[in-house]
């Protein structure tokens, strides 16, 4: 299965999805997991955001050398669940490649168990609380996905 993160910049929620997932990934020994992230309006090779890397070192994650990238068709392509923290990002991706409907989805959504299709908003530049709200619903949305992951709840098409 492969899963991409899409945000805008790619340079804190997606990157923070990506890394909290590889971790995840790598804990319980998900070999057959991939993921990637990319956002709708990069600039190609941004370096992460501080805050980002701050909360994973708390957390004992490498945050890597990331730089950040433009979403482009062959992640589409390569992509079983792509999952995106705003529904304008749902509507950018559609308008670019329609067929990516069926397999995008919020990340939002996997917060709670009710499913609700939520917006994380971007903290970009934003006080510390802001931080912390979408800090904690990106690791609990990671969680929740890779239960159902396996419990065989999401596979790929």
């Amino acid at each position: 299965m492969n899963i991409l993160f899409v945000c805008s910049g790619n340079i804190s929620r997606s990157f923070l999805a990506e890394m909290l997932l590889k971790e995840e990934i790598a804990q319980r020994g998900l070999e057959r997991v991939s993921v990637k992230s990319a956002g709708v309006l990069a600039y190609p090779g941004s370096p992460a955001d501080p805050r980002m890397v701050e909360f994973l070192d708390e957390q004992g994650i490498a945050a890597g050398d990331h730089g950040s990238r433009q979403l482009a068709k062959v992640e589409v392509d390569w992509a079983d669940l792509i999952l995106v923290m705003k529904k304008e990002h749902v509507d950018m991706i559609k308008k670019e490649w329609p067929g990516a409907e069926k397999k995008m989805a919020l990340l939002g959504k996997y917060i709670s168990a009710a499913e609700i299709e939520e917006d994380i908003s971007d903290p970009y530049g934003r006080s510390p609380y802001h931080y912390r709200v979408v800090q904690s619903q990106i690791t609990m949305a990671v969680k929740s996905l890779v239960e159902r992951i396996i419990t065989g709840r999401i596979q790929s098409s």
